[in-house]
């Protein structure tokens, strides 16, 4: 079991690297600049099939994702003009706890989030970058992702709720296929029997 695991992650390592090239390639491709244009479309953020920052650290080394988040959490800084910005040390911790809590998120995912925040969705700066504002509104943005993973779990299901009904047909339309018209439906007939068993009963106790 291991092994074939092991098998999974290296396949799936080989497809990124195939798909986006080296780590300077990747980092390069997915850079702040390009949050805007990702992030167009929203449905393919949360279900499109970018990487996921644990993918990031699988195929490039553990320390990619914290590495990608760098530059993104940067430029929030910058753009928020605020005085006091978030680099050095804070940055980089930053980075490093998103990397580790949410290594499941998706790298458009993020940048979805990143731009909802330049949009004023979530908490604000007040005189300095402060990161306990960005990592509370990033549990923001998880309740908004979940109610669109449940949105579509539900247009799924409806979907195939329909598509069985345009495959299923009534019993009359069987019997009429199999050359069965006029039986009774196995439904029917054991509402019959109940009925005529309660008939039964009812008239056996009032002749006691």
């Amino acid at each position: 079991m291991p092994q074939a695991l092991s098998q999974d992650l290296q396949k799936k390592k080989e497809m990124i690297v195939k798909r986006y090239g080296d780590r300077a390639a990747f980092l390069a491709e997915f850079n702040p600049d390009v949050q805007i244009k990702i992030c167009t479309d929203e449905e393919l953020c949360y279900f499109g099939d970018a990487p996921t920052l644990a993918s990031l650290n699988l195929a490039y080394g553990k320390m990619t994702a914290a590495m990608w988040l760098v530059p993104q959490l940067y430029n929030l800084s910058e753009f928020c003009g605020c005085k006091n910005k978030l680099e050095g040390k804070a940055l980089e911790e930053c980075a490093s706890l998103i990397a580790m809590q949410y290594h499941w998120l998706k790298v458009s995912e993020l940048m979805l989030f990143f731009v909802r925040f330049k949009l004023g969705r979530y908490s604000v700066f007040y005189g300095s970058v402060d990161p306990l504002v960005i990592t509370t509104s990033l549990r923001s943005f998880l309740k908004e992702r979940n109610l669109a993973y449940e949105r579509r779990e539900n247009a799924i299901r409806n979907e195939e709720i329909e598509e069985s009904k345009k495959r299923s047909i009534t019993w009359e339309e069987y019997c009429e296929k199999e050359g069965r018209e006029g039986e009774m439906s196995p439904i029917d007939k054991l509402l019959g029997a109940g009925k005529r068993k309660q008939v039964k009963n009812t008239e056996s106790q009032r002749f006691k």
